[in-house]
């Protein structure tokens, strides 16, 4: 659409501010949802991540502490 043929008399009246401001949120909201699943799966994947590094520092103490006992 080019705006630069609708007529002035169109810019006057408050439809077409109407008309760009629920288009504006509709496209806001659409993208703020879009990131948020984004970022959702991204810590998601973080905590899975943040589960096996604990897992296996539990794991090496374990280890180091029968190591530890063996040699008193």
């Amino acid at each position: 659409m080019d705006f630069t043929q609708i007529p002035p008399e169109m810019w006057a009246q408050p439809a077409i501010f109407i008309v760009l401001f629920v288009y504006l949120l509709r496209y806001v909201m659409t993208e703020s949802k879009e990131r948020e699943n984004r970022l959702m799966v991204q810590i998601e994947k973080q905590n899975e991540t943040n589960e096996k590094i604990v897992s296996s520092l539990q794991s090496l103490e374990k280890d180091i502490a029968e190591i530890k006992a063996k040699g008193e």
